[in-house]
């Protein structure tokens, strides 16, 4: 045992969550079930990139006030450098395939196979990070739930859906893979500098590209319209920055995937917001979607509860 946490080193800080750290990604879950949607209604009066950079910039807002309070440094240092291109990096590509995703596809598509992005950090970490594996009950959680997924996107073939088209489901798929290599990358540099600094980095790094970009490959217009600034400030206050912040501090703490495989409730709450504040139909698939959705929650959830509480235990 002592020759495997030498040999893992820092990882072993990380801990499978317990039920606090499970009950606030469900609360954060929820939140992040509003995203898509605030990114759709935005995207009526702005384009891609150009909504991307604005959110970054109250996003930054949010995370250097964080960052005062706490009384942490700016200042990189030699070592830190790579770890922030390189989350700066994947960061900016991630949000690029979801905004211009969303644009081509529904809210409710959108967010369901984003939501998919436990599934790779699942995946990954087993690779990445060295007590992070897979196990039969994970592997199970992550079909049933994935099935689930499966369900309230494709429940209604046959029936023509408006807004959707395969190149913007696509986009959402690779943005959803991006984003659990990111988390698993950003647990594994967590370790060994401050969670808030690679946010603030990522930010940075994202505000200069997607405005850069927008200048260069879009005509962005800016309008007054209250709807365009509340989901602006939705998906960049609450999202951008308190989410992302409160984010990085679980899978700082925690087991990536223990942390992340919540994030299925953002489908449903997603689709529901989606129905009600865009009037898109959720169709019949959701309720089927949502049994299989909560079978792989209950199954994943009660492994890592008991895991947490038998380390609780030994320690």
């Amino acid at each position: 045992m002592a020759n495997s946490e030498q040999k893992t080193g820092t990882f072993e800080k990380r801990k499978p969550a317990g039920l606090i750290p499970t009950g606030f990604q469900i609360f954060l879950s929820l939140l992040w079930g509003g995203n898509h949607v605030s990114i759709k209604a935005s995207l009526e009066y702005g384009s891609p990139l150009q909504v991307g950079w604005m959110r970054f910039v109250a996003g930054g807002v949010v995370t250097f006030a964080y960052m005062l309070l706490r009384k942490e440094s700016f200042l990189v240092s030699k070592n830190e450098v790579r770890p922030l291109l390189i989350i700066g990096a994947l960061f900016t590509v991630q949000i690029m395939f979801m905004n211009v995703g969303q644009y081509l596809t529904t809210a409710g598509h959108a967010t369901a196979l984003n939501s998919t992005y436990p599934i790779w950090a699942a995946v990954i970490a087993h690779f990445l990070v060295p007590t992070d594996t897979l196990t039969r009950w994970k592997v199970l959680a992550i079909v049933l739930s994935y099935i689930g997924i499966l369900t309230i996107v494709f429940g209604d073939a046959g029936v023509v859906v408006p807004g959707v088209s395969i190149e913007g489901d696509l986009m959402s798929l690779l943005s959803a893979i991006l984003l659990g290599l990111r988390l698993v990358l950003m647990s594994n540099f967590a370790q060994n500098m401050s969670e808030a600094k690679i946010m603030f980095g990522q930010l940075v790094i994202g505000i200069l590209l997607f405005l850069v970009g927008s200048f260069i490959f879009e005509s962005p217009k800016y309008s007054i319209e209250l709807r365009f600034w509340l989901a602006l400030a939705y998906q960049g206050f609450v999202i951008a920055g308190f989410g992302f912040l409160a984010n990085a501090w679980l899978v700082k703490k925690y087991l990536p995937s223990t942390v992340t495989f919540y994030s299925f409730i953002q489908p449903p709450a997603g689709v529901l917001l989606a129905w009600l504040v865009l009037s898109e139909d959720p169709g019949r698939g959701l309720l089927g979607g949502l049994i299989f959705v909560v079978a792989g929650a209950i199954t994943f959830g009660s492994q890592s509860f008991i895991k947490a509480r038998k380390r609780e235990i030994l320690v």
